[in-house]
């Protein structure tokens, strides 16, 4: 079913609790499909020992008497300069739906190499890709002192798989066109989506030290209804069926490439892969549980874990704009690790809460109310 959508629909975002109107999302130059979200998804009940997935290392922190352990890829900042590079698989989606439109992820390939997610560019914690700027900033105590050339990378030449065309059978996803945008974009099932990316995942065999991304082109995610929506992207983790107690655990991340005025200003292009790309360096097995901590400026809109780009979801203009050979890329500021333990002062660069926009969050998260 093909319909336009413009202002005169609202989408409540029912999983995170919040209104488009507290999360300060509405705007009338955008097409109104709904609020802009993440979620996770994850088969992990416990963080792996083995060595059959992303190279990863584990810390602790102790708020009022309970310690939090935690993990994230790549090594231990305190234990000295080392760099991490993860191999990146990139799998591009072209779409196609049951009246023979088609949204493509493939085009936009070349951009998404050229960001600063693969790119480097000047930050104040380094020159360098954008996620890895924001773990040094996070971790600057050891950086500045002990570890200034301790890295966490993607490599900057991911493998690029033939695009994967999938065909849309009807009642999985409806196509709109958006008012304002004037761009074909579709709000597709989640759960069915989810079950098309595991398949290509498990069909490429890739290995599980390897990091796939699934792209696609302006197709986001509802969950359950058209009530639940729009996620715009989703890391997570999962376990093989085989191996005897040592079995793998691939990692990955969906992220869908979005064109200007869909959402509010800023949400565009590849700030949901920078998103995901930092939630997964932070969280990459999504078992690192923190004090329930609120949506800033949103009381009884509530989390309880290190995921980095969440609290920032609520914020007016939450992308930090970076060009890179003439375009401009719209990465998004993440709240970093003493937000979360709510350590005062913070003990990252310049004091700050989140990077690279420090201003995003000037103090520690809040206690769920």
């Amino acid at each position: 079913m093909q319909q336009t959508l413009g202002k005169s629909v609202t989408l409540l975002t029912l999983t995170l609790i919040i209104s488009a109107n507290a999360a300060g999302q509405t705007n009338p130059k955008t097409d109104g499909v709904g609020t802009p979200m993440f979620t996770t998804e994850s088969l992990v009940t416990t963080v792996p020992a083995s060595g059959n997935t992303v190279p990863h290392w584990t810390s602790s922190f102790t708020y009022q008497g309970v310690t939090y352990p935690f993990t994230m890829v790549g090594t231990n900042p305190a234990d000295g300069d080392a760099t991490t590079t993860f191999d990146v698989a990139i799998i591009p989606i072209d779409f196609v739906f049951a009246n023979g439109a088609s949204l493509d992820a493939g085009p936009k390939v070349a951009n998404v190499l050229g960001s600063p997610n693969f790119q480097p560019a000047v930050y104040s914690s380094g020159t360098t890709q954008f996620g890895d700027a924001v773990q040094r900033a996070e971790f600057w105590a050891h950086v500045s002192t002990s570890s200034p050339n301790w890295h966490t990378m993607l490599t900057s030449t991911p493998t690029v798989y033939p695009t994967e065309v999938i065909q849309v059978p009807q009642g999985q996803a409806i196509l709109a066109v958006g008012t304002v945008s004037h761009r074909l974009l579709s709000l597709m099932s989640i759960s069915w989506f989810s079950d098309r990316l595991h398949e290509v995942i498990n069909n490429l065999h890739i290995p599980s030290t390897t990091l796939p991304i699934v792209l696609t082109y302006d197709t986001f995610m509802y969950q359950h209804n058209l009530s639940v929506c729009c996620a715009l992207g989703f890391h997570g983790a999962t376990r093989s069926l085989n191996g005897n107690g040592n079995q793998q655990i691939q990692t990955y991340i969906y992220a869908a490439w979005t064109d200007p005025n869909i959402f509010p200003p800023g949400w565009a292009d590849v700030l949901p892969m920078s998103h995901e790309i930092s939630e997964w360096m932070n969280d990459p097995f999504i078992r690192n549980f923190t004090p329930p901590w609120q949506f800033p400026g949103v009381p009884g809109s509530c989390q309880g874990n290190l995921e980095t780009g969440d609290p920032l979801e609520v914020v007016a203009h939450p992308d930090f704009p970076v060009t890179i050979n003439g375009f401009t890329y719209h990465p998004q500021t993440e709240a970093i690790l003493p937000w979360f333990t709510r350590e005062s002062p913070s003990s990252a660069i310049d004091g700050a809460y989140s990077y690279p926009d420090t201003s995003k969050l000037t103090s520690p998260s809040q206690p769920c109310q």
